[in-house]
């Protein structure tokens, strides 16, 4: 069993059942947890990073530099699952055993009533098998029936053996959220009191106050290592007090958005809480199926959120059957998030491609200076043939360089961070996540007022140059802030900085 969930969790916890028994809420109560991020107010601990500049939360100024969203680079051999394995989603799960090495994969097969959990396997994370089980049916393939492929691998040396694998998914039955353990992945104990969390988005609940918390048919499970707690992004409905007209597929979920929602034994989870909506500036009918692949980085929680435009068409005066794509959703405390404008992995631009339509990230895998992506491509459209069309790919991008700051040739950029503190940074180094083969980076630390620290100046370290995820700054003392708040300026010449860590020597 993990840790208790921090105090803030639990607090949430409370707040959340005390909404669903107390006073059910009224449609115009139903609260919003997304936000802008903004440079931290206090000073910002430390900790074991990465420290990235996804957003904004660690830069307090900038001058001359611009924000790029990079993308990850499609496997040219895609697609690695498809209508011969009998995909039929764009859900999975892939984890990397640490004992065997071997790349395990959970996906659906089938539609409808007959949708279930399949089970492939590889040994280099690219060409997968599917291996004969003899588990369920007359599929060797397949494990339960059950819509979604969401697992977590707790990994050999969890205590709880018997629990080391956790499913969430879907089930057309007991409608809602149903969870199932496993020792190895493949043999699951179903919990007794399915579901955790009911759906209320049927059509004799439109006026149950209970509906905007309900759980739809998409959810995607994660651990926060950081935070010590589950997490999961659900699909939940909207209501008509919120405005939005109605999509062309939608239904009595008017539109689809996205909910989070926490636990700290994965079976008693809080009520779900609205963090992916809508908002003013987006164009079109905008929906959302959840979001799949979320990593912990540091203290910075990112996901990837699957858009939604069943609005839109795939070709150019072709038909309205919806397009979808992915962009990036990042969180500092966990429960509040920033969902970022630019598009992180988008559709195919080759027409008639595989994954032309849509292309929806299911699952993330970092596997040394790499993030491996795996997602689901739709050829013409959201609705548009399942069983034959709903194929999976591989895309993959150098770790951690998701949003850089860049300075051109013309002009020299700088960004000085929020102010750090730590317990002690003696015997500790900086190291860069940057692209510098064309020009440099130099840095130095400064004191809460600005002013550079004695010791620690540009002067006093060398020049960062070349393309690297953790380039040292060779030279500068970082012992030199003492135990006082200070600040880091990065100055940059013709240069990307994605972030930076500290080290150990």
């Amino acid at each position: 069993m993990r840790n208790a969930m921090v105090l803030s969790s639990l607090v949430l916890l409370l707040e959340f059942r005390a909404l669903a028994v107390d006073s059910p809420p009224g449609a115009e109560s139903i609260p919003n947890f997304s936000a802008r991020t903004n440079p931290a107010i206090e000073p910002v601990d430390l900790l074991p990073g990465p420290h990235l500049f996804v957003d904004d939360y660690l830069i307090a100024a900038s001058a001359n530099l611009t924000k790029t969203t990079h993308h990850p680079e499609r496997y040219e051999g895609n697609p690695i699952l498809g209508r011969e394995q009998g995909t039929t989603q764009p859900y999975v799960s892939v984890v990397r055993d640490p004992d065997t090495n071997l790349f395990r994969m959970w996906y659906n097969r089938g539609k409808g009533e007959e949708c279930a959990l399949a089970y492939a396997e590889s040994d280099d994370g690219i060409h997968w098998r599917t291996p004969s089980l003899g588990i369920l049916g007359n599929d060797n393939r397949l494990l339960l029936v059950g819509y979604g492929a969401a697992v977590i691998d707790e990994g050999p040396t969890f205590p709880e053996k018997s629990r080391r694998f956790k499913l969430a998914y879907w089930d057309r039955v007991k409608r809602g959220m149903n969870i199932g353990f496993s020792p190895d992945g493949l043999h699951w104990t179903l919990w007794e009191a399915n579901p955790v969390l009911a759906d209320f988005s049927e059509e004799q609940f439109l006026q149950d106050p209970r509906r905007p918390y309900g759980v739809g048919d998409v959810i995607d499970v994660y651990w926060d290592s950081f935070r010590k707690r589950y997490g999961a992004f659900v699909k939940t409905p909207a209501v008509q007090s919120d405005g939005y007209s109605m999509a062309p597929r939608a239904k009595n979920y008017i539109r689809r958005l996205v909910s989070a929602i926490y636990s700290d034994d994965f079976v008693h989870w809080t009520q779900p809480q609205r963090v992916i909506v809508p908002e003013p500036r987006d164009p079109g009918q905008l929906e959302f199926y959840a979001a799949g692949g979320t990593i912990i980085r540091g203290q910075l929680l990112l996901g990837f959120v699957r858009m939604l435009h069943d609005d839109y068409a795939c070709e150019p005066g072709g038909p309205t059957d919806g397009i979808g794509y992915t962009t990036l959703v990042t969180s500092r405390d966990g429960t509040h998030f920033d969902r970022h404008d630019d598009i992180f992995f988008d559709r195919s631009p080759i027409p008639a491609a595989w994954d032309r339509a849509m292309t929806w990230i299911g699952s993330s895998l970092l596997l040394g200076d790499e993030v491996f992506f795996y997602y689901g491509g739709y050829k013409r459209g959201h609705k548009v043939e399942p069983t034959t069309e709903r194929q999976l790919g591989l895309a993959r991008m150098p770790r951690d360089r998701y949003v850089s700051r860049d300075a051109g040739k013309d002009k020299i950029a700088r960004l000085v961070t929020v102010p750090f503190k730590s317990d002690s940074l003696l015997g500790k180094y900086l190291v860069l996540n940057t692209n510098a083969r064309e020009g440099k980076v130099r840095v130095r630390l400064l004191d809460e007022r600005g002013n550079p620290i004695e010791g620690a100046d540009f002067k006093d370290s060398q020049v960062v140059v070349g393309d690297g995820l953790a380039l040292p700054v060779t030279g500068l003392d970082l012992s030199k802030a003492g135990a006082h708040p200070f600040k880091i300026e990065f100055e940059l010449d013709a240069a990307e900085l994605f972030g930076f860590d500290v080290c150990s020597k």
